[in-house]
């Protein structure tokens, strides 16, 4: 598998759509929440898919945002799943025409939640499957073969719940 992009995320697609750990997630200073930012648009990301609830008086308000470290030279969309949650059926389609329209106009996709495993996997799960690049018998294992990059968790099962791994199990082709 090609080189992970940081040490807590990985390639779904190299040089096209990354997933992990939101971008500060272990930082102890403002400078390496902005090193990994950097890095992030030095690979090509172009876009971040904020899968948390990190705005003011959402459940992870705690998180230190990082809009700013991008300054305008990447968009960040905002698509709310509670921790350990899974999205309605709707929601999911949303979130995979967004990165599929971002993909489309060249840009690079960056999806994240707080750890990249539980949210994470679900979208890119159903990704997966919505492009046949795998399929409900085999997902759950095309998850943890591009996760092994992931340095921080490559070893935790992703989708974290049960809940998640079945609504990715459950997903469609094309959907």
């Amino acid at each position: 598998m090609t080189t992970s992009p940081t040490n807590r995320s990985y390639w779904v697609v190299p040089g096209k759509l990354a997933a992990g750990a939101y971008p500060n997630r272990h930082s102890v200073t403002s400078d390496d929440q902005i090193d990994v930012v950097e890095h992030l648009l030095r690979v090509g990301i172009g876009d971040f898919v904020n899968l948390t609830q990190d705005r003011p008086g959402g459940t992870e308000s705690h998180l230190v945002r990082y809009d700013q470290a991008i300054n305008g030279r990447a968009s960040v969309s905002r698509f709310e799943i509670p921790d350990f949650g899974i999205p309605t059926v709707d929601a999911m389609t949303a979130i995979l025409d967004h990165i599929d329209r971002q993909l489309a106009a060249g840009l690079g996709v960056y999806v994240h939640c707080w750890a990249g495993v539980g949210r994470t996997g679900t979208v890119v799960g159903c990704w997966l499957i919505r492009h046949q690049l795998a399929q409900s018998d085999n997902v759950l294992s095309v998850i943890a073969k591009r996760r092994e990059g992931n340095q921080e968790t490559a070893d935790h099962t992703s989708p974290e719940t049960e809940a998640q791994r079945q609504f990715v199990r459950a997903w469609q082709t094309g959907r």
